[in-house]
């Protein structure tokens, strides 16, 4: 019976990813996992921010941060808001790895074009020079071609020989074909795009249906009115509507990811009792939240082009998804906790909570004041909706 194809790192028994911590007791190993994860979250954030700076597919950043939380809700382990972590951190390591082999050649190929305009009376000719650099880019292309279907661990690059041995045994039982889609096949397993985009879907659509009346009635005063009366009275019902709102839609949104369920967006009873539960949790991460998302308005005071628009996503990113991480959390803990906590310590944080939610609103009116976009900055409720001003890929 044919054994199935794996990647070498797994026939190893070594794991894909950086796998667990390996102790103080093993600094050495620990070095190299501390790398991996470093690589791995450079990696992870980067591909992150390139899918929100491209119309469309912000959508799959937006669907991931959600998966994520979404796991950390069900597990409530902190850990496990890193689906991607594991490819990921195989992925940058083969990007390093590239990087540290292409440069030598890279210099050699430098070399050679300058010695091919000014002769300079060595003894190593400019033709001569040019055959080496060619010669060795291509021994190098198939190394490297070969360690990636290997399975791409750093390893992989210094074991040149060992890769030649496997694909010499691989096109002999005929699974090395096999042995190198599964490392596609398990990107896609993780990543999974069309359930990403439907969670991301879900997410937005729900929040916006809560957020649209609030924000609007927010936005009434922002424009010039002839009778500004009714336009600050409805946009001081707004900024009122907008506290309860902020406050449960954090814990409903991650509701919704665990759940799978467009509905569970608007069951109120659900976060009102992670909240019961656990209020010191939410109020802490629900200030972080806001706190995060706020410095996010100010970097569109003046925006680069759409093509450019990966400048700043890097840092949408990053202020966005530990709060994510953080709101999983507090709900996976809030949903496994039997009873409510003590009555003062709960209406403490509720009575904090409200004059913080109440300035988060201030701000969130004063953005079209500052925003390149305008008006259509207090729509783009990062905390919630996409993690890219959608106002200025749509405006131009």
């Amino acid at each position: 019976m044919p054994t199935e194809a794996v990647p070498s790192g797994e026939r190893e028994g070594l794991p894909i990813g950086p796998g667990p911590f390996p102790g103080i007791r093993r600094p050495l190993r620990s070095l190299v996992w501390l790398i991996q994860v470093i690589v791995g979250l450079v990696f992870l954030v980067g591909l992150l921010a390139v899918l929100a700076a491209i119309p469309g597919l912000s959508l799959l950043t937006l669907g991931y941060l959600l998966t994520a939380e979404a796991r950390v809700g069900r597990t409530g382990q902190l850990r496990t808001g890193f689906p991607l972590l594991a490819v990921s951190a195989r992925i940058g390591m083969i990007l390093l790895a590239v990087t540290i082999f292409l440069i030598p050649v890279q210099i050699l190929a430098v070399q050679s074009a300058a010695r091919g305009i000014i002769v300079d009376g060595s003894p190593l000719s400019p033709g001569r020079l040019l055959t080496i650099t060619r010669t060795l880019q291509t021994i190098l292309f198939f190394h490297l071609l070969l360690a990636i279907a290997n399975g791409g661990s750093f390893s992989c690059f210094f074991r040149p020989i060992r890769n030649l041995k496997r694909l010499v045994r691989g096109l002999r039982n005929g699974d090395y074909a096999a042995s190198v889609n599964v490392w596609t096949n398990r990107l896609l397993d993780i990543f999974q795009p069309w359930e990403t985009i439907k969670t991301a879907v879900r997410g937005a659509v729900g929040a916006f249906l809560w957020l649209v009346i609030p924000t609007a009635l927010l936005a009434t005063s922002t424009t010039p009115q002839q009778n500004p009366g009714p336009a600050l009275l409805a946009t001081l019902i707004g900024g009122i509507l907008l506290i309860p709102v902020a406050a449960w839609l954090p814990l409903l949104q991650a509701h919704q990811a665990v759940t799978g369920r467009f509905s569970a967006i608007f069951d109120v009873r659900a976060a009102r009792q992670v909240i019961n539960r656990v209020p010191l949790r939410w109020l802490i991460a629900t200030t972080l939240l806001y706190a995060l998302a706020l410095p996010l308005y100010f970097t569109k005071i003046r925006l680069p082009a759409n093509d450019a628009m990966w400048l700043v996503t890097p840092l949408f990113v990053l202020l966005t998804y530990p709060t994510r991480i953080l709101m999983g959390w507090v709900y996976g803990t809030g949903k496994r906790k039997s009873g409510n906590a003590w009555f003062g310590i709960r209406w403490t944080a509720k009575l904090v909570m409200i004059p913080l939610l109440a300035i988060y609103a201030a701000m969130l009116f004063a953005t079209p004041l500052i925003s390149e976009v305008g008006r259509a900055a207090i729509f783009e409720n990062h905390a919630f909706l996409l993690p890219v001003p959608v106002g200025k890929l749509l405006g131009g």
